[in-house]
């Protein structure tokens, strides 16, 4: 079966027959479940990010004593902030009848037991009545729950086709990402379990209405996914802003992908944008109406300009220490220094590439 048609048939057929004798099952059948809640904690797997805790209560990062909830951002779009490391992680739900996608899963098993299975569980939903999980690039802290909810039933996972691989042992690429930095990375994550692809989607190709945007910068297997229906864009770290206050500054890997994909999307017809993390300077994740988004694509543009300006001129100063680099940068943008500086390593080397610098 080609990879439309399958697509195709997630989002048509309805029949619970097809579960039981189907070798690759397509269609899900629909159990209501009590709203049960429970505090929300997780465990931290990040890419990276200030150490705290294991375990994080709701009550203790939030202030609240309520479970957090799915909050709708869009027509038939809704946004999970599952408490991660000082600050959250998203993950989407999108809802077309009958039928329920999510993307991204947060970062942990504790994280979909405690957080996102109750939260699915207020909107009538369980693991194995999701049409199919998505996901907008293989960092731990997206992807981290991806094993729990196929443990818990999950039937479909659907991948773009540069993220199976490492879908398949994102704890390898966890610790691929920290080998370039290692005096300055944090240690991978204990427990980061991978699982197979069941259908892969590429460049361009839609599920249902959401259309797959290959974004790469941040990371190569960055996507976006947009609504087309609703003009909802779902970017999950796509667009980095300033990064979040405990990460540093904005982390992309490849800075010339990055200013394409940001150039990509100012092409493209938006009225919402919604963000995986609470990115400065906007913090909240939800950007309405088309031209506040031609803005702040506008904005991302105008960020990463600025840090290569600062990068040059602290280097046309004599500064050639990446990690003092990498510390300048995140200080000039008002942001908190984490304990690990490879992500901002990351970009100031980016920048230092474009400058024709190796490092």
């Amino acid at each position: 079966m080609s990879t439309e048609s399958t697509l195709s048939t997630l989002s048509t057929v309805s029949t619970e027959s097809t579960l039981s004798t189907s070798p690759q099952p397509r269609v899900f059948g629909r159990l209501a479940i009590g709203n049960a809640f429970l505090a929300c904690t997780v465990s931290l797997f990040c890419v990276g990010c200030d150490r705290l805790p294991a375990t994080l209560g709701t009550e203790e990062y939030f202030g609240m004593s309520a479970a957090v909830h799915f909050e709708k951002v869009g027509p038939g779009i809704y946004l999970l902030r599952v408490p991660f490391s000082s600050t959250w992680s998203g993950v989407y739900l999108v809802r077309r009848g009958e039928r329920a996608y999510l993307l991204d899963s947060a970062a942990s098993a504790e994280g979909v037991d405690n957080c996102l299975v109750p939260a699915l569980a207020e909107l009538g939903l369980t693991p194995s009545t999701v049409t199919a999980l998505l996901h907008t690039h293989t960092h731990g802290d997206h992807v981290g729950g991806h094993y729990r909810l196929r443990e818990l039933g999950l039937r479909r996972c659907v991948s773009y086709a540069g993220s199976v691989a490492k879908l398949r042992d994102p704890l390898r690429y966890n610790k691929l990402i920290r080998a370039a930095f290692p005096a300055h990375s944090s240690p991978p994550a204990a427990v980061l379990l991978g699982i197979e692809a069941d259908v892969v989607m590429q460049d361009g190709e839609s599920l249902d209405g959401l259309r797959l945007l290959h974004c790469p910068g941040h990371d190569s297997d960055s996507v976006c996914y947009l609504d087309e229906a609703g003009g909802t864009l779902l970017t999950g770290d796509s667009l980095q802003g300033n990064g979040t206050k405990s990460q540093g500054c904005a982390l992309y890997m490849d800075l010339p992908g990055y200013v394409r994909s940001i150039e990509r999307l100012q092409n493209e017809k938006i009225e919402r944008v919604v963000m995986g993390h609470p990115y400065l300077p906007w913090e909240e994740p939800v950007v309405e109406g088309a031209a506040q988004v031609r803005t702040f694509l506008a904005d991302n543009l105008a960020i990463v300009a600025e840090n290569g300006r600062r990068v040059a001129a602290w280097y046309g100063e004599g500064v050639r220490d990446l990690p003092e680099l990498a510390r300048r940068l995140i200080t000039s943008r008002g942001n908190q220094l984490p304990e690990y500086l490879f992500l901002t390593m990351y970009t100031v080397r980016e920048h230092l590439r474009a400058m024709g610098v190796s490092y």
